[in-house]
């Protein structure tokens, strides 16, 4: 959720450019979603602030509203409001990278997981790609954006588990992979883990959350309460508390979804990707233009309207996104 920089603004026009033909009725040509392919090959110059957020809205009982308009939504940058120029539900595509905790407490989830892992997938759109990170010590990309859901299936029977946990970089790894793979596309991190950080890694909380925010990443937990607790296996691990799944999916606008047995594995990622499928996608032109690469705090609201003064929503959003700095310049190879 940040400015346009000229590595992302061809993304951007094309978000803009799909908006503007579906609401006139055209079918975007699949060139469109594909054009920033070739984008380093070019120079920008960016002039704009358009600034690009999702937002998923939930009524009092948990229940997902997808039938808002662009009417009922308020959004406030640093405590000014905004003017929405752009608004869609569901148009784009996303780019969701599966990043699966292979460490030793996981393998009776594993062997589950490879049995449903076709059948939740296949929920996606035809369009959509999913990438697989497996992590225990370390991360590492087991297979690169596809449609073919029979790939991520065939990568997952190959994942060999064992070893400690360290979350923060494979979250990292897993945003920054979709910034570079995936530029004109929505962004999503799907980790499947019980959450439990046993060993220390290279990437603070703070700077993690802080990339996922530059690469417009939402980060969704499937955390596993039925596996093999560190504290039941041969050797015993410490747990670091200083690492918070919650904390890091709150303020990337994303949620922990708990899957209380090995059976709710499957239901659990339905439920993510349901989520993932059924947010807002809403569009402003910024009225602070000063490129100093700062914080600004974003607020979404949503007015009740024919639901009465009575109902209430949350709104599940980025809480914010880093301005783009001044030596950043106006020219920028995109990359």
């Amino acid at each position: 959720m940040k400015p346009v920089t000229a590595r992302h603004s061809l993304a951007v026009w094309t978000l803009v450019l799909m908006s503007m033909r579906l609401a006139v009725g055209q079918r975007t040509p699949e060139s469109a979603l594909n054009s920033a392919e070739g984008a380093d090959r070019f120079r920008l110059r960016a002039e704009t602030n358009l600034v690009v957020i999702e937002a998923t809205v939930r009524d009092e009982d948990g229940g997902i509203v997808n039938d808002l308009t662009r009417s009922a939504f308020h959004v406030f940058e640093d405590g000014v409001e905004q003017q929405i120029s752009y608004f869609s539900r569901d148009e784009l595509p996303l780019a969701v990278a599966l990043v699966v905790d292979s460490s030793g407490s996981m393998d009776p989830v594993l062997r589950q997981l490879r049995r449903v892992a076709y059948d939740t997938l296949s929920l996606l759109k035809p369009d959509d790609r999913v990438a697989l990170f497996d992590f225990a010590a370390r991360a590492e990309l087991l297979e690169g954006l596809t449609k073919d859901r029979r790939r991520i299936v065939n990568a997952l029977s190959a994942i060999q588990v064992g070893g400690g946990t360290v979350v923060p970089d494979a979250l990292y790894e897993a945003a920054a992979y979709l910034a570079h793979a995936a530029p004109s596309e929505r962004h999503a991190v799907l980790l499947l883990s019980d959450n439990e950080n046993t060993l220390k890694g290279y990437v603070t909380e703070p700077r993690l959350i802080r990339q996922a925010l530059e690469a417009e990443a939402v980060i969704y937990s499937v955390r596993i309460r039925e596996g093999l607790h560190p504290h039941m296996m041969p050797v015993l691990l410490p747990i670091y508390r200083d690492v918070s799944v919650e904390k890091i999916a709150r303020e990337t606008g994303g949620e922990v979804i708990d899957a209380r047995s090995i059976k709710d594995v499957g239901p659990s990622m339905a439920t993510a990707i349901s989520r993932l499928r059924q947010r807002y996608s809403l569009g402003y032109y910024s009225t602070n233009h000063r490129h100093d690469g700062a914080f600004r705090e974003v607020q979404i609201r949503v007015d009740a309207g024919a639901n009465g003064p009575h109902h209430k929503y949350t709104v599940y959003a980025r809480r914010g996104y880093y301005a783009r700095p001044q030596d950043a310049g106006s020219f920028s190879t995109l990359r």
